[in-house]
C-alpha cells in the first residue's frame, strides 16, 4: 500500500531528525559544529529555525489553497517539497558536521530552514490526501504508519551514523513519490477537491484547539525536553515508545469505546498531556518519563486532528488542503510560541517550588479549557470517527461505484465525474486544462467501458446506481442539467 509506506517514511524522517542523536547532539548540532556546548535548557537551533520555516511554508500552502486545489496537483509542488526537505536534511547532517566551523554554521542554519520549508509542504500534501479517505481510515492508516515508522526508527539507530543520515535524507523524496502513486490510484471523487476560490470561513474552533495543543507541546519542548547528555538516549527511546502507545490508545478509544471527537479530545488527549506536567518538578530519569507521558498525549491528539479535517471539509464544503493548512499552521504557531516562551522562562525556574507552581498552573489551564470547550460542542465534535466515511455526497458515491466497476483510469474518472454532473465538453476542457480532442477521446472510452452511447444514458446510469443505494432523495443538487455532448 503506497499510502502506508509513504506515510511511514514521513514519520520515520520526523523522529530521526527531531528525536534522535543523529541530528541532535551527535556532531551535527550547531553548537557542536561551532565548538561550543549548548546549555541543556536552550532550544536546539534546528528545532527553532526549522519550526519558523515550517510555519512559513504551511502559510504559503494555505494562501495557494485559496486559489488552486487540489494542492498535490500543482505542477512540481510535491517534488519541490521532497527535494527541499532532502537537501536540508543532508545539510544539517554530514555537511554541517564535516565542514569548517564557519561553513558549518551557515550550512546548518540554511539546512534547518530548507528542512522546515520543505516538510511544511509535504505535511500539508499528506493531510490533503488522507482527508479523502475519511476520518476512520485516516486514524487506521496513521496508526499503522506510526508503528511502521517506529520500526524504521529502530533500524536507522542501528546503522552507522553516516549511512543513517543519508537514508533519512532520502525519506522525504520516497514519501512524496509514494504519495503521488497513492493519489493516482484514487478516482477523482475520492480526492475531495473543490476547485475555485474558497468561500468558507476559517475553521476557528478547530484552529483554537490545535493551537492550544501545539502551545502545550511547545512548552514541553522548551522546559521539559532539554536534558543532560547522559539522558538524551533514554529520552528519545521513551518518546518513541510513548508515540506508539499514544497512537494505539487512539485506535482503541475509537474502535472499542466508539467515542466522538469531543470525548476523544477532552476526556483522553488533554488529561494525558496534563499528566506529563505532573513530572515537571522532578529530576533525572523521572523528568524524562514526564516528557514521554506528555508526548503520548500529544501524539494521540496529533493523529486525531488529522481525522477531524475530512469531517470539517465535508461540513464546510471546502478543499481538504485548505482545512489541513489551517490546522497545521495553528499547531506549528502554537509550538513556536510555547517553546520560545518556555525556553525564556526556564531560566527563572530556579527551585522545585517554581517548577511545581508552573506545573499546577498548566494543569489548571488544561482543565479549564477542557471544561469550557467540551461544554460548547461543535458540529464535528459529535461525530464518531468509527462511523465516519470519506468526504462524499450521494452522487459522488454513485460515481465512485460505477467508475470502479467499469475500471476507469484516474483521468477518465476526472472526466466522468464532471459528465455525471451534467457538464459539457467545453466546461470539462477548461476545468481540467485539457484539449477538446482529449476530452472527446476520454468520452468515447468512458462510453465504451460503461456500455452507453450518449451523455443522457451516462447520467441515467449514475442515477440508477443512486436509486439502487437509496440515495436519490439526498442528491437533487448533484443531478445537473441534462446535456448531451
Amino acid at each position: 500500500m503506497p499510502e502506508l509506506l509513504g506515510f511511514s517514511a514521513h514519520w520515520t524522517w520526523i523522529w530521526c531528525v527531531f528525536w534522535s542523536s543523529l541530528f541532535y547532539g551527535g556532531g551535527a548540532d550547531l553548537g557542536v559544529a561551532m565548538g561550543a556546548t549548548p546549555a541543556p535548557s536552550a532550544l536546539e537551533p534546528l528545532w527553532l529555525v526549522s519550526l519558523v520555516a515550517n510555519a512559513l511554508g504551511i502559510a504559503g500552502m494555505l494562501a495557494l489553497s485559496y486559489v488552486r486545489t487540489p494542492l498535490a496537483e500543482v505542477r512540481g509542488l510535491p517534488l519541490v517539497g521532497g527535494l527541499l526537505t532532502c537537501v536540508g536534511t543532508l545539510m544539517i547532517g554530514g555537511l554541517a558536521a564535516l565542514a569548517p566551523a564557519g561553513v558549518a554554521r551557515v550550512a546548518y542554519l540554511v539546512g534547518s530552514a530548507l528542512t522546515g520549508l520543505g516538510s511544511g509542504i509535504v505535511v500539508v500534501l499528506w493531510g490533503e490526501a488522507l482527508a479523502g479517505i475519511g476520518a476512520r481510515q485516516t486514524i487506521e492508516y496513521s496508526v499503522a504508519a506510526v508503528l511502521a515508522g517506529a520500526l524504521g526508527y529502530v533500524v536507522m539507530m542501528l546503522l552507522p551514523v553516516p549511512v543513517s543520515q543519508t537514508l533519512v535524507a532520502l525519506l522525504p523524496v520516497v514519501s512524496v513519490a509514494l504519495l503521488a502513486r497513492f493519489r493516482s490510484r484514487l478516482p477523482w471523487a475520492e480526492r475531495t477537491e473543490r476547485r475555485g476560490r474558497v468561500q468558507a470561513n476559517p475553521p476557528w474552533r478547530m484552529m483554537l484547539i490545535a493551537g492550544f495543543f501545539g502551545l502545550l507541546f511547545g512548552v514541553m519542548k522548551g522546559v521539559m525536553a532539554p536534558v543532560s547528555a547522559d539522558l538524551i538516549n533514554l529520552r528519545d527511546w521513551l518518546n518513541i515508545l510513548a508515540i506508539v502507545v499514544g497512537a494505539v490508545a487512539l485506535l482503541v478509544a475509537m474502535s472499542v469505546l466508539r467515542l466522538d471527537f469531543d470525548h476523544l479530545t477532552y476526556q483522553v488527549a488533554l488529561p494525558l498531556m496534563a499528566a506529563g506536567f505532573l513530572f515537571l518538578p522532578l529530576h533525572g530519569a523521572l523528568s524524562v518519563v514526564g516528557t514521554a507521558v506528555h508526548q503520548c498525549g500529544y501524539e494521540y491528539f496529533y493523529i486525531l486532528i488529522w481525522a477531524i479535517w475530512p469531517v470539517i471539509a465535508q461540513q464546510k464544503k471546502a478543499p481538504a488542503g485548505w482545512v489541513a493548512s489551517w490546522g497545521m499552521l495553528a499547531i506549528q504557531v502554537g509550538q513556536l510560541v510555547g517553546s520560545v516562551l518556555a525556553a525564556q522562562a526556564s531560566g527563572a525556574l530556579t527551585t522545585d517550588l517554581d517548577k511545581a507552581m508552573l506545573s499546577a498552573t498548566f494543569i489548571f489551564v488544561i482543565l479549564l479549557v477542557a471544561v469550557t470547550l467540551f461544554a460548547n460542542q461543535s458540529n464535528w465534535g459529535v461525530v464518531r470517527p468509527v462511523e465516519s466515511q470519506g468526504v462524499r455526497d450521494p452522487l459522488t458515491e454513485a460515481v465512485v461505484s460505477v467508475a470502479r466497476a467499469a475500471r476507469l483510469s484516474p483521468r477518465e474518472c476526472d472526466v466522468f465525474q464532471l459528465m455525471a454532473r451534467g457538464r459539457n465538453r467545453a466546461y470539462i476542457s477548461e476545468e481540467l486544462s485539457i484539449s477538446d480532442e482529449t476530452v472527446k477521446s476520454h468520452t468515447k472510452s468512458i462510453y465504451r467501458k460503461l456500455g452507453v452511447h450518449s451523455h443522457q444514458e451516462l447520467i441515467d446510469l449514475v442515477e440508477g446506481s443512486m436509486r439502487a443505494s437509496g440515495a436519490m432523495g439526498d442528491a437533487a443538487d448533484g443531478r445537473g442539467a441534462r446535456m448531451s455532448s
